[in-house]
């Protein structure tokens, strides 16, 4: 773990105090929840003649006796206080038997255990043809315990939780520990619960866990006592003694990657453990991250492992895509559903199926206006639009988390005009869904009203009992989540995914767009997939509409390659933030030009971009520069990170200043 640490710190530009830190919770360091057990390690049960001399005087009292005798028929160590029980005694008897040197006690921290579970019976099916090549290739890959990257590529609803389980029971057969990551507590809680049904003992890690959880749980995997780990980010960093497998599932997802110092990609973290423990890591999706699938093309460690059919012989979804350009020209008004939505959603209702419907993006509305000036009712301390959330009646930023009574009528000088919403986000589709199928249950899920993982667990729960028909939602139901009721699936706006100035912004709105039509059909009753769309013509939307992920990926790579960019290189993002507008940018163009001297020195290979302002120029009143640096080699990359952590160029006189390397997001 310290050789992990000491490559993340290199890696990504972070003191390794502060690295090692990040892999131990404090809470594990400071033993919370751990309470101090008393045990007897000896007594003495045969006296000498000064000793039953001394004895005469000072007789032994019957509880004294009844405690020797109870520890006459005990096997050492054992608790004091079950002595206590065995003699009828209290512990001042035992504490007085200390002092007069008839026992000796030791102190230990423990925890209240135990993690376990009753496993249910195995379910009955069989492994298709395509699992069952899967799982042949991983036990191989176990049984020679050596470090590979199998790279499980199956369409959703193929099986791969299944193929995870078989490997993590052959992993478990050989002595060894595995660790399952996944990427949003809302799928930790479903996956926990379903390994669970098959493993008993599973430990949960993940950022809703109390602290004496955390560190209970930590000292439970550390002691070598529960097998399987499942968890987020943090989970890659458990302290399992006997580790023999890693799974990543869902690797594309952007959450794997750290917002805060070191910024870290699980995945990469992950892999680099499995080279580091000579192991074998599985990095499953139905969509892998472009860097996954050149490094299966070019990386001889990396092998492909297909699941190219649903289990059960299911049929993927029909998909349907609606070109909202036209829906407007043929229906006028404001509607926010197309009429294919609404047929959908209408027949799935009368069948008694449930639906989910995606909308990328939370609140009521996505800014507001006045409909007289155009002013757009923006954040004070942040480069944003106000998203308007009904629930609050307050307009709200998704930065700095500052809420405004939202005005009736325009504060400009002069204007006086009317405030009008505009634009979508989630509580407007669940009130547009129930106001259109007003016997309809409705029910939403994301970060506004989900705040723990036991709130997830509660809806997911209630939804796959079916007491509720329809589940709306952002993305965090795009990916992972299985329910077998689940007949309809339309997304709303696959426009959302998109990021000005972001060069990931066709391959995310690809694969969101493709996981959650894989949320439909996952039983005999089939299912159909609604995606709208402004712009049905460009090649994400054309590709995930067939489900063709290879073909969107060769005609990606082919573009990212022609302008240089990832995953055919590395890129650093240099993130700088002060107060001060003038300053910041001065720093910034003081940073790429030392840095272009002092690499240039070193024949360090490097294209500096001219810093500019980043795409939300100003954050909780700091004005924040990007400086993007692009290496053609991984290696050439590091030697620059040390190269300027000696000269002091990570160290620039602004307020702060962050470190991205391989960023998944330029906003």
């Amino acid at each position: 773990m310290i050789d992990l640490g000491r490559w993340m710190a290199a890696y990504y530009a972070s003191p390794l105090g502060r690295t090692l830190d990040l892999m131990v919770p404090s809470s594990a360091k400071r033993k919370v929840g751990a309470k101090r057990v008393r045990y007897i390690v000896a007594f003495r049960p045969v006296e000498s003649q000064a000793e039953a001399v001394d004895t005469k005087r000072r007789k032994r009292s019957v509880k004294q006796e009844d405690v020797l005798q109870a520890l006459f028929a005990s096997t050492l160590p054992v608790r004091a206080d079950d002595i206590v029980a065995k003699a009828g005694c209290t512990s001042a008897v035992i504490r007085t038997m200390e002092k007069q040197g008839l026992l000796q006690i030791e102190t230990k921290l423990e925890y209240a255990t135990t993690i376990a579970h009753k496993p249910h019976p195995e379910p009955t099916f069989e492994l298709n043809e395509d699992q069952r090549a899967a799982v042949d290739q991983l036990d191989a890959c176990l049984e020679k315990s050596e470090f590979s990257v199998q790279v499980l590529f199956g369409v959703t609803g193929s099986g791969k939780t299944e193929v995870y389980i078989s490997a993590i029971r052959k992993a478990i057969a050989m002595g060894r520990q595995a660790i399952m990551l996944v990427p949003e507590i809302a799928l930790t809680t479903q996956t926990v619960r379903r390994l669970q049904q098959r493993f008993s003992r599973v430990a949960t890690i993940h950022s809703s866990m109390s602290a004496s959880q955390r560190s209970r749980t930590w000292a439970a995997v550390a002691s070598g006592e529960i097998p399987v780990v499942i968890g987020t980010r943090s989970a890659v960093f458990a302290p399992c003694p006997r580790l023999g497998l890693i799974i990543v599932d869902e690797e594309a997802e952007p959450s794997y990657k750290s917002q805060s110092a070191p910024r870290y990609h699980t995945r990469d973290a992950a892999v680099k453990r499995g080279q580091i423990e000579g192991i074998p890591v599985v990095l499953g999706s139905a969509t892998p991250s472009l860097e996954t699938w050149l490094n299966v093309q070019r990386r001889r460690h990396y092998r492909l492992l297909r699941l190219p059919r649903r289990v059960r012989g299911l049929a993927m979804p029909a998909m349907h895509l609606v070109d909202m350009n036209e829906e407007h020209r043929a229906r006028p008004g404001v509607h926010m559903l197309s009429r294919a939505m609404e047929r959908g959603l209408e027949e799935t209702l009368s069948r008694g199926e449930q639906s989910v419907v995606l909308l990328n993006r939370r609140g009521y509305a996505s800014y507001l206006h006045c409909a007289k000036c155009r002013q757009v009712l923006s954040c004070p301390h942040c480069s944003v639009r106000m998203v308007f959330h009904a629930s609050t009646k307050q307009a709200h930023c998704h930065y700095c988390m500052r809420t405004l009574l939202v005005p009736q009528r325009c504060q400009n000088l002069g204007c006086d005009g009317t405030m009008v919403k505009f634009g979508l986000g989630t509580q407007r589709v669940e009130e547009e869904i129930g106001r259109r199928f007003p016997s309809s249950r409705v029910r939403r899920i994301d970060s506004d009203i989900m705040q723990t993982s036991a709130d997830y667990a509660d809806l997911l729960g209630a939804f796959e009992r079916k007491e509720f028909d329809v589940l709306v939602g952002t993305q965090m139901v795009a990916k992972g989540l299985d329910f077998p009721f689940v007949s309809f699936v339309g997304v709303v706006s696959a426009d959302t995914a998109m990021g000005l100035d972001d060069f990931r912004s066709e391959e995310r709105k690809f694969q969101l767009v493709l996981q959650v039509a894989g949320r439909s059909g996952r039983a005999e009753t089939g299912g159909s997939v609604v995606v709208q769309t402004f712009a049905a013509d460009t090649a994400p939307i054309q590709h995930a509409v067939k489900g063709d992920f290879e073909g969107f990926a060769r005609q990606e790579l082919d573009r990212r390659k022609a302008m240089g960019l990832p995953p055919w290189t590395r890129m650093i993002r240099m993130i700088l933030a002060d107060g001060h507008v003038t300053k910041v940018r001065r720093a910034a163009e003081g940073l790429a030009e030392r840095a272009r001297e002092l690499l240039a020195k070193q024949q360090i290979a490097v294209e500096i971009m001219e810093p500019k302002a980043a795409s939300i120029a100003r954050i909780r009143d700091l004005y924040r520069f990007d400086v993007l640096m692009i290496f053609q080699t991984a290696d050439a990359l590091m030697r620059a990170i040390a190269v300027m952590k000696d000269e002091g160029l990570l160290r620039p006189r602004v307020k702060s200043m962050a470190v991205d390397v391989d960023p998944v997001s330029l906003l």
